[in-house]
């Protein structure tokens, strides 16, 4: 008579045989036997688990790990039968089970492994990364522990969860690691590329952009992703024939033309961007990002009602885009649509590159604020901060007790504007005092409806008269000139040739010194350079006549150069903050504008609202600065002459 390890045997070799059905039975027999057969059980369960029926499965295998609960191979195929009937947390607890055992048992972990990927997989193409992240790095760790090695796969969506919580650094390990087990790993490369551009690590991210096309060029996403690192980097030429690659593999690539356009204007050709666009919207026309760009690059060509209704159908689109709001701001107060630019022009404050501060104290509304304390804030340039000035004072009559936010360099010009205990300077180098509410300056046009009231221009607004030690500043800077010029009859000219080189546009709205050659040589005229900054650096290879002082090294603040503009005879400045300082102290200035200048120099006129004492000198033809400056050189010598006539 057969024994129970005989039938086990024979049950087995047809198991091993294929003969499941045969092993099945005889595998019954035995458990009829002997009911707490451990390996029987254990065999028995898992040609049901072969043959796909995972219910009976089930029930043996659970009293087999009942019976012998230290046992890895039955619980890990118990936890392989749970898995597939749905129940991942019990197969889940199964594998921890065996790795508290057994801590390093390479096919526990590996299971475990392999189920917290699958959850972790799930969460994040549902943008959960968040989520994911813990279930990736107990992936990771479970592996590790047992001695085994991350898969490629594993890496690359640790680093991508990892980037997308804002751990940059850790990000770029994994995805290195990813790259290092599988250099061929064509994702884990261009995610690795997009990690150490957000570190700003640009040279490197190039590097792997380029490393994963080297081995799939024709993945136009990647030549997209390389543009615009290049981009960052400087380099317009490298970055638009990435671009343009990307569209050639794939002409249907909507956001691919979107690049190919901001390549193109970065390159100055507006009207080869504006085709770009219309390339991107004719393939979608509800993109509301190509809207906005083709918006912003009309808006340099000059077609200002185009672009406007451009940011329109943007904003038709999605209402609360920023960049189009921004854009339709600075068109339609350029325009003089005053009403519709003012509320719009306070999207600013949602701008993603240049961000206001904010202050955890109630928005100014414009109405008066008696026994309360107002706080108006420094937010863009100096020269915003002169304009606006003038309606400090304004302001100040509705208080209550205004603070002005002031940096070192308005200090003491601001000096004259303050009164204790109703307009007080707030000097940017202290900790700010208590307020109830703030202001940015620059909403200050919009809160007196600029250009819809009458614009305050009653001049001087600002004046360094009666204040201590400002009659010996203006003698200084007196004999300063008198010192510099061998013809004391000659006309002083002050100068200024280049704006922020970080603005925006600065490149067109700044003449630099070289396109100044004809004014410099007008005869009868001194010029004198109050040049700060960037600019300095046109004057290591300048040509200059005798007849020019630089005296920018000497000026410490812009009460020094307000003293100097009292004593010159007229300024000649590109759109910089000597500009604004000249014009509010209602000192002769002429401006020198790009053909789409800044807001708040409007189209086609030579005179100003905000400076009566302005004139306005406009670019006929962008970037072409010559006929420009040949009508100030002419109007400048002109302007000798005239002195010469009335002097004495």
């Amino acid at each position: 008579m057969a024994t129970v390890e005989d039938r086990l045997k024979l049950a087995l070799d047809h198991h091993e045989a294929g003969r499941l059905a045969e092993a099945e039975l005889l595998y019954g027999r035995v458990v009829a036997v002997a009911p707490d057969h451990v390996q029987a059980l254990y065999l028995w369960g898992m040609a049901a688990h072969e043959r796909g029926d995972d219910q009976v499965a089930l029930a043996r295998l659970e009293r087999a790990h009942y019976l012998a609960p230290d046992i890895p191979a039955i619980a890990l195929l118990l936890a392989t039968v749970r898995q597939g009937q749905g129940q991942p947390d019990a197969a889940e607890a199964l594998y921890r089970h065996v790795l508290q055992r057994e801590s390093g048992h390479a096919q526990a972990a590996d299971a475990l492994a392999t189920l917290q990927e699958r959850r972790a997989a799930a969460l994040l193409e549902q943008g959960h990364a968040t989520d994911a992240l813990p279930l990736y790095e107990q992936a990771a760790a479970a592996r590790r522990g047992a001695g085994l090695v991350p898969s490629p796969e594993t890496w690359n969506s640790l680093g991508a969860c990892l980037l997308a919580g804002g751990r940059t650094a850790e990000a770029i390990s994994a995805f290195q690691a990813a790259v290092a087990a599988d250099p061929r790993y064509g994702e884990a490369l261009s995610n690795l590329g997009g990690a150490l551009k957000a570190a700003k690590r640009l040279d490197e991210a190039a590097a792997s952009y380029r490393q994963a096309l080297a081995l799939f060029p024709r993945i136009p996403e990647l030549h997209t992703n390389l543009g615009t690192v290049l981009s960052e980097l400087q380099r317009p030429a490298e970055a638009l024939a990435a671009y343009e690659e990307a569209v050639r593999l794939n002409p249907a690539f909507v956001g691919g033309w979107l690049n190919v356009g901001m390549g193109r204007r970065a390159m100055d050709d507006l009207h080869g961007a504006v085709d770009a666009y219309h390339r991107a919207l004719a393939l979608d026309s509800t993109f509301h990002r190509a809207w906005t760009a083709l918006g912003a690059a009309l808006y340099d060509l000059g077609r200002l009602e185009d672009a406007a209704q451009a940011a329109e159908k943007a904003l038709a689109l999605k209402p609360d885009a920023v960049e189009a709001n921004w854009n339709l701001a600075l068109v339609s107060l350029l325009l003089g649509r005053y009403a519709k630019g003012w509320p719009l022009y306070e999207w600013r404050r949602h701008s993603r590159t240049t961000p206001l501060r904010t202050f955890d104290r109630p928005d100014w509304d414009g109405g008066p604020f008696p026994g309360r304390t107002l706080l108006v804030h420094i937010e863009q340039g100096l020269g915003d901060m002169l304009m606006a000035a003038r309606y400090l004072p304004l302001v100040a009559a509705r208080g209550g007790r205004l603070l002005v936010e002031t940096p070192p360099e308005l200090a003491a010009l601001f000096q004259g504007l303050a009164h204790p205990g109703r307009l007080e300077l707030a000097p940017t180098d202290q900790p700010l005092p208590a307020f109830d509410l703030q202001c940015p300056v620059m909403s200050l046009p919009g809160l007196f409806q600029a250009g819809l009231a009458p614009i305050p221009n009653k001049l001087p607004y600002l004046s360094l008269d009666g204040l201590p030690g400002e009659d010996h500043r203006r003698a200084r800077w007196r004999d300063r000139l008198r010192g510099a010029m061998a013809d004391p009859g000659a006309l002083k000219v002050a100068l200024v040739w280049a704006g922020n080189p970080n603005f925006t546009g600065d490149r067109w709205r700044s003449p630099r010194l070289p396109a100044f050659a004809p004014v410099l040589r007008v005869p009868g005229t001194h010029v004198f350079s109050i040049q700060m900054g960037d600019g300095r650096r046109d004057l290591a290879d300048a040509d200059l006549p005798a007849a020019f002082t630089d005296l920018a090294p000497d000026i410490k603040d812009f009460a020094d150069t307000a003293a100097i503009l009292a004593e010159v005879d007229l300024l000649i400045s590109s759109c910089t903050a000597p500009v604004h300082l000249a014009g509010a102290l209602g000192r002769p200035v002429w401006v020198i504008l790009p053909q789409i200048p800044d807001w708040r120099w409007g189209m086609g006129r030579t005179d100003s609202d905000w400076y009566p004492s302005a004139r306005l000198y406009r670019q006929e033809a962008r970037g072409d600065w010559r006929p420009i400056m040949a009508r100030v050189a002419a109007d400048l010598a002109r302007r000798v002459a005239d002195t010469a006539i009335e002097a004495p």
